[in-house]
């Protein structure tokens, strides 16, 4: 009965990490630019390093595995073709996603590339690796003059247009059986094309205007939901609203899918999660289908742009893991919570399933753009204030390389039975360049404004007027989100007039502050 029940359990679990694992959206990309076409065709100056390499760029940062064919002949591409089919088939490269672009030219029913008398691949011929590569989800996306004939190759374009018109569910293109395969959220075919007549390379973008508006959509814009989530129809609508806008000229696009969500096919970032200095190891953050993997090793705060939210953080240091939900606000950023609950770390590597890897990406720190309040004491000297120093302090805010202070320095002394004093207050104005190294930040600039000296108070008042500059360097630490300390440093000049002379006076001073960002 024992050996019964524990070969049950096992097969039990044998059979649920492999469904897990079988989950897991594995994302492959070709590409392929051809700059030169057959003969007759104009040179395109922006396939290869305006439209390809970008377009892989993007697709990598998205979690694609990305192969890039430059200028290749058709038998290239061919060769290339056969061995995806061959992967897709094999259980251990299995492949869920695929996804083709191609950037070059072409005519009415082959693509222009080698030469053409030997063999030219043809859209029927690449709808036919399309229509039985075993994967789950198949995108295209053509950026090539008349590339939109390719979907009269899946059916009888006006009847397609006809029936997305009426929003008709009765007709099918192809066969449905042969395009969809039964696993997971989404499955089918997506493809969308630049043009059913001529495409067009643009100065002003340096790259083609399809695949410039499509680069622009996958980096967030063609989020028009909001949900943090770009999907091909998104992408779709992004790019033929930007074309009409630009050159008066719509993509075309035709799809076959199942599913009761959509597919993201890229992420949204509209969000950030803050963590803290204390949190050091490695991070899991889930959300959605993404997964953002980032070591953090050294004890300084960090923000990753992310989606917005419910997601999953899970922690790993040595041996030891951990796991906490938290809440992503659209627009704003979310904090891990103290309290984290220990989980094994086994059982978190089977947890994430139908998810893609992206890379982290560091949001910029928040210091560079948010105001802050600076409070700050010290020491100035002048010749002015004789041989004793000034003791004083200011209060001041600072907005990205742009700080305005009050200040107010004095001082007393003993002279000859007498204790003249000496108060100096006014308003300064600091401008320069700050860079950042994690939690330390380092300001470099010059300053001017205006002071009022009184002297030798409860007696006579003696009042001048001073016009004050110099430089200041200002190193800074943040301690965490909110709270950061200062040093700074000035030396400069102090001009007024002294005795009816007018006068240039070297001065400087030093003070610790307190910063609170607002």
């Amino acid at each position: 009965m024992n050996r019964w029940f524990w070969g049950v359990l096992l097969c039990c679990i044998l059979g649920s990490v492999s469904r897990q694992a079988e989950a897991k959206d594995a994302r492959f990309a070709l590409l392929v630019g051809n700059e030169q076409g057959w003969k007759g065709d104009p040179r395109l100056r922006y396939a290869i390093r305006g439209d390809l390499l970008p377009m892989a760029q993007r697709l990598r940062q998205v979690g694609f595995r990305v192969k890039v064919l430059r200028n290749p002949n058709a038998a290239q591409v061919r060769a290339i073709l056969a061995k995806i089919q061959l992967r897709a088939r094999q259980q251990k490269n299995n492949i869920t996603t695929f996804l083709f672009y191609y950037s070059g030219h072409a005519d009415r029913k082959f693509f222009h590339m080698g030469p053409s008398k030997k063999k030219p691949l043809s859209y029927k011929e690449f709808v036919g690796f399309l229509r039985k590569l075993p994967v789950q989800r198949r995108i295209a996306f053509f950026d090539a003059c008349f590339s939109g004939e390719i979907i009269r190759q899946f059916g009888s374009l006006t009847r397609y247009k006809e029936m997305v018109r009426k929003g008709a569910r009765g007709y099918q293109p192809v066969d449905i059986s042969k395009t969809i395969f039964h696993r997971g959220d989404e499955s089918g075919l997506q493809v969308i094309s630049s043009s059913l007549d001529y495409s067009w390379e643009s100065k002003r973008y340096k790259a083609s205007v399809f695949t410039h508006h499509l680069l622009r959509g996958l980096q967030g814009p063609a989020d028009r939901d909001r949900d943090g989530k770009i999907s091909v129809n998104e992408l779709f609508n992004f790019v033929s609203d930007q074309m009409v806008r630009d050159i008066r000229q719509k993509p075309q696009m035709f799809g076959v899918i199942q599913r009761s969500r959509a597919y993201a096919l890229a992420p949204a970032y509209q969000s950030q999660l803050h963590i803290d200095s204390n949190v050091v190891g490695t991070l899991h953050v889930s959300v959605a289908n993404f997964v953002w993997k980032q070591k953090k090793q050294r004890r300084r705060p960090l923000r990753l742009s992310v989606v917005h939210g419910w997601g999953t953080v899970e922690l790993r240091k040595g041996n030891q893991c951990w796991q906490q939900r938290v809440f992503l606000p659209k627009g704003g950023a979310g904090r891990l919570a103290r309290e984290w609950v220990t989980r094994p770390c086994r059982l978190l590597a089977t947890q994430r399933k139908g998810t893609v890897t992206l890379p982290a990406q560091v949001a910029e720190p928040p210091s560079q753009t948010n105001l802050d309040l600076e409070i700050s004491g010290g020491v100035w000297s002048s010749a002015l204030a004789g041989a004793m120093p000034m003791v004083g302090g200011e209060i001041g805010l600072r907005w990205t390389y742009v700080s305005v202070f009050l200040e107010a320095w004095g001082n007393q002394h003993s002279f000859l039975n007498q204790r003249p004093s000496q108060l100096l207050s006014g308003l300064r104005v600091e401008g320069g360049y700050a860079r950042s190294w994690g939690a330390w930040q380092l300001f470099a600039g010059g300053y001017v404004g205006a002071s009022l000296l009184f002297q030798d108070l409860g007696q006579p008042d003696r009042l001048g007027l001073l016009f004050r500059y110099g430089l200041s360097v200002v190193p800074r630490f943040q301690i965490n989100e909110r709270w950061g300390m200062t040093l700074r440093a000035q030396v400069g000049f102090a001009v007024g007039s002294f005795g009816g002379v007018l006068q240039n006076i070297l001065d400087g001073g030093v003070r610790l502050g307190l910063l609170y960002r607002l």
